[in-house]
């Protein structure tokens, strides 16, 4: 059971300040703004590259930009919170790390903040400037914004979560963010499936619950909806089924929270009891 004294938390604190720092200077953060900046470049000026520009409502245009926003949440986790656990003792720095007088609790605790914080805080960055580019263009404010950003940041707690769970199994690295990757990109997602196929209703899985990120947007529910039954009009098939439903935010926030807890509460046990 992890309990911190308020020393603890100025010690939690100052690993993760020290955290921070150490991704900040990185060329992982680098790479990831990189990323962040590309997309909002190319969903914004391509547009008029290629023909007439943005248009649409504020909400259409804004929702377009958060349909990256999982993905962008998959790099941060697989850039900083892969890399956590197994970089100490990779680099062998935790032989430095754990002769000083802080507990186990305080520096997963330090090193969790710290890549919560900086995914976190690139994707509301990248929230308002969505807002700002769709009120520029089309003079509306888009108020719907706020459930999605909390999905979003449930999002970031989990996936963060599941890939502090593997770094703290790991040996490499590099090993830990591909398996980060894969496991949240690709391997959920056919557990989804296969389950889906047999007629569970997967709304606890990891990937299920994340497109409540663009599902509470009411903009992008309408216009999905839309397109899909323009799509069936065409075809000549009954898209009725296929209709995307407004999310239920209390279920999804509620799973994404219980994925972070408890992979959470598992790498912090692989990481207490972690030897050379």
């Amino acid at each position: 059971m992890m309990t911190e004294t308020p020393d603890d938390l100025t010690q939690t604190y100052m690993v993760a300040k020290n955290e921070v720092i150490k991704f900040l200077r990185s060329r992982k953060f680098m790479l990831y703004g990189l990323l962040v900046v590309a997309i909002v470049a190319l969903m914004t000026l391509l547009p008029y590259a290629l023909g007439d520009g943005l248009s649409g409502s504020g909400g259409d245009i804004f929702s377009g930009y958060i349909g990256y926003a999982s993905l962008l949440v998959l790099l941060g986790a697989t850039l900083f919170a892969s890399y956590s656990i197994v970089s100490e003792f990779e680099e062998r720095t935790a032989l430095i790390l754990f002769t000083r007088p802080l507990r186990k609790s305080t520096i997963f605790l330090g090193k969790f903040a710290a890549c919560f914080a900086l995914t976190g805080v690139v994707m509301v960055l990248y929230y308002a400037v969505s807002l700002v580019i769709a009120f520029a263009v089309s003079g509306e404010l888009v108020t719907s914004f706020a459930p999605s950003l909390v999905m979003c940041l449930l999002y970031v707690f989990a996936t963060t979560g599941v890939a502090m769970l593997i770094s703290s199994v790991m040996k490499k690295g590099g090993t830990s963010a591909v398996m980060t990757f894969v496991t949240i990109l690709l391997l959920i997602s056919v557990v989804s499936a296969v389950m889906s196929a047999s007629g569970i209703d997967t709304w606890f899985m990891l990937d299920s619950a994340a497109s409540s990120i663009t599902n509470s947007i009411p903009e992008y529910v309408a216009s999905s909806n839309d397109l899909l039954v323009q799509v069936g009009q065409e075809l000549g098939v009954d898209m009725s089924g296929s209709m995307i439903e407004p999310a239920d935010c209390v279920a999804s926030g509620g799973a994404m929270a219980a994925w972070g807890l408890v992979t959470l509460a598992l790498a912090y046990l692989r990481f207490s009891r972690r030897e050379f």
